[in-house]
């Protein structure tokens, strides 16, 4: 028994027939498409019609490249078959030619980019990364412009290639891999408190620094009538240069710069609330990175039994001179331990004569020979400044620093 597409098949044949297509054995094509109109009719296609689907390909085409004729679009990638082949060399039965993730229609109408190459721009990245997983542009090889590829980025630095400035300290981050040798993943590689940027950029207000080499900076302004020499400045920078501590360049040590900067008017005694004032008036560099230090004609504060000649407190410190140099520039190294940081709720030795000076080897130590510069690094009691300074440094704040690339 035949089936009624089988029947309907043949009555249009003889109806070909008798209208005088289909005579003997010649078989005449009406729609010219190559594909006979019984074919034609056992696929679904049109007899008077050579694209049936209106997609710019013939039926007897789609057949040859194995396209639907039906189907305008066989891949259902957006693209018309007739496109796909003659105008952007695609193919018509893979949505993804290039096999990166993106479809053929996403790529040329939405993305630009080139439905034959998985990596558009070369970087290293699939156009399909790009576009749906790191937002970077499959265009160029370089979307934040700042001279390291997408994909050295991603893969190499593991910075972030749609920012040219990872760690927001003021240096793109290719300078920072291959000019400086900072880290672009932190704003301060040698964690001295002073962003890579401003170490670098900023040479006009921190003079000589090393953004591989811990650097401190202090102001010093001097009472009328009252100085601390050069030479006990040099002996206490000296100490910090011979510092057992080990910076990012491989070195050892701490760059300790004094600025000296303006005079102030003379007063004959000068306590904390004063030394505010000061700091208010005189200090240029607040707010920069500086420590303060005012040398003042006599630190307020002395009783029948003490003569204060020091006082400090984080970020600022005030003595007074004394008749041997030494003694004044071992005060000095004393009251920065301070500023840097270091008290007595750190270390029961500090600003205490609890321990000898031979247990606790530190300027710090009230049994400290008078003239002596020095912070401990190793002795018996177990407490080494320098290694906490390594750990807990105090650097002023930097909040008006600003860089400029």
């Amino acid at each position: 028994m035949l089936s009624s597409r089988s029947v309907g098949i043949s009555v249009l044949a003889i109806g070909l027939l008798t209208a005088g297509l289909v005579s003997g054995t010649a078989v005449v094509d009406p729609d010219s498409d190559g594909v006979t109109p019984v074919r034609e009719l056992r696929d679904g296609t049109a007899v008077f019609a050579s694209d049936t689907d209106g997609d710019g390909l013939d039926d007897g085409e789609e057949k040859q490249r194995g396209t639907d004729p039906t189907v305008a679009d066989t891949d259902g990638d957006g693209l018309d078959d007739g496109a796909e082949f003659s105008r952007h060399d695609t193919d018509p039965t893979d949505a993804d030619t290039d096999d990166d993730g993106l479809d053929d229609g996403e790529e040329i109408t939405t993305h630009e980019t080139d439905p034959e190459l998985e990596d558009t721009d070369g970087d290293g990245l699939t156009d399909s990364a790009e576009v749906e997983e790191y937002g970077t542009n499959p265009l160029t090889t370089d979307s934040d412009d700042d001279e390291l590829t997408d994909g050295d980025e991603l893969e190499t630095y593991d910075t972030d290639p749609t920012d040219a400035d990872t760690d927001g300290d003021g240096l793109n981050d290719s300078a920072e891999a291959t000019e400086y040798d900072t880290d672009p993943l932190v704003a301060d590689t040698d964690d001295d408190g002073l962003s890579d940027g401003a170490e670098i950029h900023r040479r006009d207000l921190f003079p000589d620094a090393d953004p591989l080499r811990t650097d401190i900076y202090v102001e010093i302004d001097a009472m009328e009538g009252t100085e601390l020499g050069r030479t006990q400045t040099e002996r206490i920078a000296a100490e910090f240069d011979d510092a057992p501590l080990e910076n990012p360049d491989g070195s050892t040590g701490i760059s300790l710069h004094f600025v000296y900067d303006e005079t102030i008017p003379w007063e004959p005694s000068t306590s904390m609330n004063d030394l505010n004032g000061y700091r208010v008036k005189h200090f240029d560099r607040a707010r920069q990175g500086y420590h303060y230090l005012a040398i003042v004609a006599n630190v307020g504060g002395d009783s029948g039994t003490t003569n204060v000649i020091g006082k400090a407190r984080r970020g600022t410190m005030m003595i007074e001179p004394q008749s041997d140099p030494d003694e004044m520039g071992s005060t000095a190294m004393h009251e920065l331990g301070h500023s840097l940081g270091l008290f007595d709720s750190d270390f029961e030795g500090i600003d205490s004569e609890q321990y000898g000076f031979w247990r606790y080897r530190s300027v710090m130590n009230y049994n400290a020979p008078p003239e002596y510069y020095g912070f401990s690094s190793s002795g018996l009691t177990g407490f080494d400044d320098w290694e906490y300074f390594d750990d807990h440094m105090y650097t002023p704040s930097t909040d008006a620093v600003t860089v400029s690339p």
